[in-house]
């Protein structure tokens, strides 16, 4: 005889316990970019779920109406044979033709199977003739919420600064409905879930987030909805025809890499020349420029300016009250960008403080988390989490040094088999730092992914 199940269906939608069931299934699907695609998700999940349009259901189950979608007017509906515990998910492909909202409908409906909706209550389990309207409702509410949390996490929204719906839609893969929503929610609310997961969905997304968004939103808005169909989207992030700069300023009408002019009047003999020239273009690799991560914000008279907190060239971090230069070498501290690695002025191009550091700054940069030189071993892999880790010590409330600070901006991190971790910096002086803080960099590094570690080791590249 089957136990009885005990749980009842709640009272109102258990929205923190969606999020981070939500959260922890994210992390085990073992994703790391976005957007996700609900057909990948499936796939992860074969095992015991089988997944069909209604077209396709119709020929399968010789029915007209397979699983009663147009008499409840619904447009997926899972059920679960008790025969051999797999789960059927159906989905109606013939009124709906939005793949955008078809792709939503798999996800809540997979929502409904990972919160156990159809296993964990005593009334008869999405079936509306066990369950009243209110009950129903609340289960709909937690698999909607579900599949939102999953496809376009708040832990992950929390952390982009004047993102626009537009954007969200993008970057994320849904439907402009869907983003709006979730702008209101993240962005226009008082509720904020957080728990147990939040971290370990932005340490996994981290790196994504910090070197591949541009390219994403740019791959959805020319791949996906192509021009001029979805012209609006187009100002989103564009790519400079110079030197290929993804460019996220709306606003912006020269590149503030190089300082060329983004849009140009280009003479076409016919519109079919016009679009394979952008489709040409459009395939270029574009260039994802890195982010001076020791940046003060400040406005004077209306105006935004940034503020070196560590000089990029030599890493002296000791400025008095007032300083517009480095003490040391000279480097000019403040920038008239309200970006500080924006070299030139959105307005006219002309060169601004920026660029007199920030080429050398991101080629230093770009040549360590690149390496591959003498020190490399071939048991030795790149340490996924290590621009987390840095991140996490940077924050005002770390306790971590100045000088730490420091000498963990020109560094990269490998690790080996046994979990050991090899930091790679490009100047003695910054090693020897690193070295003295071997202890606090542990700590840290336990904090980012809970392995106990007893060496770390820091080397100096000589051959950059």
């Amino acid at each position: 005889m089957s136990m009885l199940r005990e749980k009842k269906i709640p009272d109102k939608p258990r929205f923190d316990y969606v999020t981070q069931t939500a959260y922890k299934f994210l992390l085990e699907c073992g994703y790391t970019r976005f957007p996700i695609s609900p057909y990948d998700v499936l796939d992860e999940l074969k095992d015991y779920v089988v997944c069909l349009p209604w077209s396709k259901a119709m020929k399968v189950t010789k029915s007209e109406d397979p699983f009663h979608l147009r008499q409840l007017k619904a447009e997926g509906r899972t059920i679960r044979s008790r025969g051999n515990g797999m789960y059927y998910i159906v989905y109606d492909d013939v009124t709906v033709n939005s793949p955008d909202r078809i792709s939503w409908t798999i996800m809540h409906e997979i929502g409904h199977i990972i919160l156990g909706h159809l296993v964990d209550f005593s009334e008869t389990a999405l079936n509306r003739g066990g369950m009243n309207s209110k009950q129903y409702g609340v289960l709909e509410v937690e698999a909607h919420y579900f599949a939102a949390e999953f496809l376009m996490p708040t832990a992950i929204l929390r952390y982009f600064k004047g993102i626009t719906v537009d954007e969200i839609a993008l970057l994320f893969g849904v439907s402009d409905e869907a983003a709006g929503k979730k702008y209101k929610r993240v962005f226009e609310s008082d509720y904020f879930p957080s728990g147990e997961y939040d971290k370990q969905v932005i340490r996994n997304f981290y790196k994504f987030l910090i070197t591949e968004t541009d390219e994403a939103i740019y791959r959805s808005i020319y791949r996906t909805w192509g021009i001029p169909w979805k012209a609006k989207y187009v100002p989103v992030c564009r790519k400079c025809p110079d030197c290929y700069s993804y460019i996220d300023d709306p606003k912006a009408q020269h590149c503030p890499y190089c300082g060329s002019i983004i849009e140009r009047s280009e003479m076409y003999s016919s519109m079919f020349e016009r679009m394979r020239a952008r489709s040409k273009f459009t395939k270029i690799p574009g260039t994802r420029h890195h982010g001076y991560p020791y940046g003060e914000q400040f406005i004077v008279n209306d105006l935004q300016y940034t503020k070196l907190t560590i000089c990029p060239i030599c890493l002296n971090h000791e400025f008095s009250e007032g300083a517009t230069h480095c003490r040391i070498c000279g480097t000019p501290l403040i920038n008239e960008a309200d970006r500080i690695e924006n070299c030139f002025s959105k307005e006219n191009g002309w060169e601004i403080s920026a660029y007199k550091w920030y080429p050398d700054f991101e080629k230093r940069y770009q040549q360590l988390i690149t390496y591959r030189g003498l020190f490399c071993d071939e048991d030795w892999v790149d340490y996924d989490y290590w621009e987390f880790t840095k991140f996490m010590m940077r924050d005002t409330r770390s306790g971590v040094s100045m000088n730490l600070h420091s000498a963990i901006l020109y560094s990269h991190a490998f690790a080996d088999d046994n979990d050991d971790i090899f930091i790679v910096t490009d100047t003695a002086a910054a090693a020897e730092v690193m070295k003295t803080g071997k202890e606090t960099i542990l700590s840290f590094l336990k904090e980012t992914d809970d392995i106990e570690r007893s060496r770390l080791e820091v080397l100096v590249a000589n051959d950059l």
